[in-house]
């Protein structure tokens, strides 16, 4: 049983029924609509944009905590795919649609805070990095009451989130019945595939320094679901799908009243409680702050770094959460770990850092640099974490050796004997690929 992080908004308070109706409204609307868009990456014109088919069991293309995401398909005259893209519709709920600090320069019903977030990282980023933000395209169709939403366009990845590529590599599930040993048909991730994504998300979040006004931002809700791949970059890392960080709604300037003190305005945006570091962490009824004194009552770019590095022992657990972190809302019958070994920021109970054994795999052989930086970046105390900077540097300065041979190697056609060993399990699903019938 996992637990479930908090509802943003009233999406997931909303009737099933009226869930059904509104997803079919959805998968419905005239793609051509008025669109506001903010990046170079233009969305290309054209009359035949068609949503993907639709899966009779599932609302839309994905669903999460304040909405639905589809997939929308130009077509060219042989009904082949010429552009595809992501349409995400947001329901907050009156209180966070109306709350002005959701919205570019507080108009409420004007440009999202999680596109203006989202490309202000993307806009701080070297030419060659802004690769590694899921660049929001536009807005549009803001309504407020009585429908509370809006829409947010992304361009599409077509390998997945970090979720798909965990489990890609775990193997395919058990039938009903069978039991599966701890490590039965795992492979464990690359750890060149591990640095490639440690390097890329470090320059994200040094360049989120740069971003809100120059005084940082924190990303908020940094989670394996909210780190997507696109196609490999063919001249760097071609052997992986290229990392991008997404889903800005919860980040936050440092700069703006209220953030750093974690005030209300903070108190509200979503933190999935899996990922959540101390100074985030609330308890069971999720409104509480978990810690309430010392140096975790204060929010800087080092909230970004545990992040980060809790992101990166789940590659090297090869899990998609870690289990000492679910226990908040859960029955302790339900607990996956003991007590005193779960990640717990209050009181003596369990531990505020994990033990350097549960950073990895029992099966694995991480380089103990590696497994250091990790270590760091997950330390209870803001202060003991490394800054973006020296971030970005140590694993800079590690990673040169391991991916040697494999940075610059571009496969072509069949990959080389040599390199099976750092290639990922998971198969691409192109069946909406360009120039793919639809």
């Amino acid at each position: 049983m996992v637990a479930k992080p908090p509802a943003r908004g009233y999406w997931l308070a909303i009737p099933e029924s009226i869930q059904a109706l509104i997803a079919d409204s959805f998968r419905k609307i005239n793609f051509a609509a008025r669109l506001s868009q903010s990046t170079n990456r233009k969305i290309t014109p054209g009359t035949r944009w068609v949503p993907a088919p639709h899966v009779p069991t599932q609302k839309g293309f994905a669903e999460g905590s304040e909405g639905l995401v589809n997939l929308w398909c130009l077509l060219d005259g042989d009904d082949k795919i010429v552009d595809r893209i992501i349409v995400k519709q947001v329901h907050p709920g009156a209180t966070r649609y109306d709350d002005p600090s959701n919205w570019k320069d507080g108009v409420v019903g004007g440009e999202p805070r999680e596109c203006v977030m989202a490309n202000a990282v993307w806009a701080a980023l070297p030419d060659a990095h802004k690769k590694h933000v899921l660049e929001c395209l536009g807005w549009g169709d803001c309504r407020g009451e009585p429908r509370w939403r809006y829409r947010l366009y992304f361009e599409y990845s077509a390998h997945g989130d970090l979720s798909t590529i965990i489990r890609g590599q775990k193997g395919d599930p058990v039938r009903t019945g069978q039991k599966r040993k701890a490590d039965d048909d795992e492979v464990l991730l690359p750890e060149s595939f591990i640095l490639y994504l440690f390097e890329s998300l470090a320059k994200v979040v040094l360049a989120m320094d740069e971003a809100g006004d120059r005084q940082g931002m924190i990303h908020g809700d940094m989670q394996v679901s909210n780190v997507f791949f696109s196609n490999p970059d063919s001249e760097i890392f071609a052997l992986y799908p290229t990392p991008k960080l997404a889903d800005f709604g919860s980040s936050r300037s440092l700069a703006d009243p209220g953030v750093k003190n974690r005030g209300d305005v903070v108190r509200r945006d979503a933190c999935c409680m899996l990922f959540a570091p101390p100074e985030l962490a609330k308890i069971n009824d999720g409104v509480v702050w978990e810690v309430r004194e010392g140096p975790n009552t204060s929010l800087s770019n080092k909230t970004n770094i545990w992040q980060v590095g809790m992101l990166i022992a789940c590659c090297m657990r090869l899990n998609t959460y870690l289990p000492e972190t679910n226990w908040r809302g859960i029955a302790s019958s339900h607990w996956e770990t003991p007590e005193a070994e779960q990640l717990r920021f209050r009181g003596t109970k369990g531990r505020r850092q994990l033990r350097r054994r549960r950073l990895f795999h029992e099966n694995s052989r991480y380089s103990n640099p590696l497994i250091n930086i990790v270590e760091r970046c997950l330390r209870f105390d803001p202060s003991e974490r490394p800054t973006p900077e020296t971030l970005l540097r140590a694993v800079r300065r590690y990673m040169q050796e391991p991916v040697a041979g494999i940075s610059d190697y571009q496969p072509i056609g069949c990959v080389a004997e040599d390199m099976h060993r750092h290639k990922l399990r998971v198969i691409l699903d192109d069946k909406y690929g360009i120039s793919k019938m639809l």
